[in-house]
């Protein structure tokens, strides 16, 4: 038995991964079997793209939201997870080799299996979900991937261990769903499960980061982007260099169409709920059917969730469009991130997502040499005229396009109705998920019901004011409270958010306005800890001090209530709708009568910046790799702050100076080593705040510059 084990442990991860895969389809019914080797199959046949990740997340949707309109949704949270599942399974039998491919194809058809017969358990699917969103953020989705897999040993076995736990966690969702009613309930992911899991896929991710990186270094991006080739090592798992070359100019092309990430903000706006009114909708389902060239456009007033409406439209059409020849592109324009305000960007975007289907580029690769410089967008149709056949169809879903052109044939315009029938149903799941989840608090039962009917009665059609409403009916402490509210709800969103403020103000004095200047005036959304290091600048005191650092960001953003959001899966800070910005540059004042202008939260940024970047901090280099003698006695709080990562180590740190306070000779330099990650030492990149500063200082300063002139004039 000893020596059988030993063997076993000798086997190559890829041995492994195959047996997890086959004891995960032993376990399956007889049914279940004939359906994993059908899809099996196909997906050899043609493997999975990333048309398959939105259609398997909206089939997702569609079932988590079956029983009522405005359900959670987590087909988005499980999105990064699933392209690392496709882009693994879509190596293809050329770069993995048959057997393996056979096996990853495997996997993901066993995941898909799994998320579909879990969906049902809204228990389980929400922290399943939670699981799989943390560990999607460090998932192996790499691009270039199916280029690298071949150059090394070390990769290919990474990858198979990171798999081997994906498979392990499916096969522990299949047998809850094989459980009795009895036995489910006795049976769910535990937090000690779930922790376990993170651990485990956190690690061979780093590790496969790792490899990657060794992988990718500057000539191998030269000779991808600038001669089409690559010194492919001649292996087992590579047929020929020419594909290798094929691979290359597709990535190239790609990346010269468009490198913006269109996902995200779908995907932040796909979790705001889930639309019906697009299935009762007769001008949509003769859009949808049509077989010409035409156009269906939404209006409707702010916060009346059109941006809400088109991101369920793209899950409808993945849906409805069965054959890969369609293409699905999409983009959303976001008021925060002025790059995707910009027509090049759009087009670039729905030119990248056109091509990616095209397993051969090459036809358009001359265009590329011939173009120096960023191609406008005549260069990118001339590109596509070329590439796409003459025959092709596509969806196109566009959100927050100003206007149209009028002289477009074949137009339809649709407008979304004051009585939309999904707001009864988004008030009903909204109030009743905060009674669940005790964030509303009422003392006399009858009280839900006379809420229910003010917001009805009051929405307009807004589910924004709704939603804010809700917030802010959370907040009251009796019913009398409560009551008071629904009697004096605001009229509109410009009051709703002037009465936000105000009332909030008090709670976060010195931040409220510094963390709505900030969020203002960046080209990007901020990450927490971005802004958390932003917010403890002092503009002229060019002195790093730590202590300035906010202990709980979080509970500092309350100041703003409502109006913010931060996002669950990108951990960014936004607000909530592009009205918010509107109403905050459009005359508002806070209580000291100072006026909330661009020039002023531009200015604010700049100065901050200028001061950020100025900190000698990024003339040193701390080693965690060194652990000299410190005693607790002489720790520094400075040195504490560079040496450790993250507010758990700290927390460490704290309890074992607490213990050894009384033995003041006691040696607590093993503490940050150990809280430290050794394989990544103490830098500028453990100051979040700085990639944003470096990357965007030029365009602060030169605002605030350029308007100063103009006002000289």
């Amino acid at each position: 038995m000893s020596v059988a084990l030993a063997n076993a442990s000798r086997l190559k991860p890829e041995i492994h991964l195959a047996q997890a895969v086959s004891a995960f389809e032993a376990d399956l019914s007889s049914e279940q079997k004939a359906s994993l080797r059908t899809y099996r199959s196909q997906s050899r046949d043609s493997p999975p793209d990333p048309s398959d990740v939105m259609r398997l997340t909206a089939e997702i949707d569609g079932h988590a939201s079956g029983k009522a309109a405005s359900r959670r949704c987590f087909g988005p949270r499980l999105t990064n997870f699933l392209q690392a599942v496709q882009q693994y399974a879509a190596l293809g039998d050329v770069i993995v080799g048959g057997s393996q491919n056979i096996i990853a194809c495997g996997v993901w058809s066993l995941v898909r299996m799994s998320l579909l017969l879990i969906v049902n358990f809204s228990s389980y699917l929400e922290k399943l979900s939670t699981l799989l969103m943390t560990v999607g953020r460090s998932a192996p989705r790499y691009q270039i991937m199916a280029l690298l897999y071949p150059r090394s040993k070390i990769l290919q076995s990474h990858l198979s261990e990171y798999f081997i736990v994906v498979v392990r966690l499916c096969h522990k969702l299949l047998k809850f769903t094989q459980k009795s009613t009895f036995g489910q309930a006795a049976s769910t992911l535990s937090d000690s499960d779930m922790k376990t899991f993170q651990s485990e896929l956190g690690h061979w991710a780093n590790s496969i980061k790792e490899e990657m990186s060794l992988l990718m270094p500057k000539k191998i991006k030269e000779e991808a982007q600038e001669n089409f080739r690559f010194r492919v090592l001649s292996t087992k798992f590579s047929k020929s260099v020419s594909f290798q070359q094929k691979l290359a100019i597709n990535l190239r092309v790609l990346d010269f169409c468009s490198k913006y990430d269109h996902e995200t903000t779908w995907k932040q706006t796909r979790k705001a709920g889930t639309a019906t009114l697009l299935n009762r909708n007769a001008e949509y389902q003769d859009w949808k059917g049509r077989a010409d060239s035409c156009t269906l456009i939404y209006t409707g007033k702010l916060g009346s969730g059109k941006s809400v409406l088109l991101a369920n439209i793209v899950d409808d059409i993945h849906l409805y469009v069965e054959s890969k020849d369609i293409t699905v592109a999409y983009f959303f324009c976001r008021h925060d991130i002025p790059e995707s305000l910009k027509a090049r960007t759009v087009i670039g975007s729905l030119a990248r997502q056109l091509l990616l289907p095209i397993p051969d580029l090459t036809m358009v690769a001359p265009l590329l040499d011939k173009t120096t410089s960023t191609p406008d967008s005549e260069t990118l149709i001339s590109l596509l005229r070329r590439a796409l056949p003459p025959d092709c169809k596509a969806y196109f879903v566009l959100d927050g396009l100003d206007e149209c052109d009028s002289s477009e044939r074949n137009e339809s315009i649709a407008s979304i109705p004051d009585k939309n029938p999904d707001i009864e149903a988004f008030i009903e799941a909204e109030l009743e998920r905060c009674i669940e989840t005790q964030k509303l608090a009422i003392g006399n039962p009858n009280l839900i019901l006379e809420i229910q009917d003010a917001l009805l009665k009051g929405s307009q059609g807004m589910f924004l004011w709704v939603a804010l409403q809700i917030e802010f009916l959370c907040a009251m402490g009796t019913d009398d409270a409560i009551r008071n509210a629904l009697a004096n709800l605001p009229k509109d969103l410009p009051e709703t958010f002037s009465r936000i403020l105000q009332i909030l103000e008090g709670l976060g004095k010195p931040y409220q306005r510094l963390i709505l200047e900030l969020i203002t005036a960046s080209h990007r959304p901020l990450t927490t800890e971005e802004l958390r290091e932003a917010l403890s600048v002092v503009p002229g005191d060019a002195v790093w001090n730590p202590a300035r650092l906010l202990n709980d960001v979080y509970s500092t953003l309350s100041c703003c209530g409502c109006l913010l959001t931060v996002d669950e899966d990108e951990l960014t800070v936004r607000l909530v709708h592009h009205s918010v910005k509107q109403f905050l540059l459009s005359g508002f004042t806070d209580s000291t009568n100072t006026a909330f202008t661009m020039d002023g939260v531009q200015r604010k940024m700049a100065d901050i910046i200028i001061t950020y970047l100025s900190y000698d901090v990024f003339e040193t280099q701390l080693s965690t790799l060194v652990a000299p003698q410190m005693p607790t006695g002489l720790v520094p709080s400075r040195i504490i702050h560079l040496t450790l990562d993250s507010s758990s180590s700290v927390q460490s740190l704290a309890l074992m100076l607490l213990k050894s306070r009384k033995r003041p000779e006691y040696n607590i330099s093993k503490t940050p080593a150990e809280t430290s990650s050794p394989s990544s030492p103490r830098s500028v990149d453990k100051f979040p705040f700085h990639s944003y500063a470096k990357l965007y200082w030029q365009q602060h300063i030169f605002y605030v510059e350029y308007s100063e002139s103009e006002c000289s004039r």
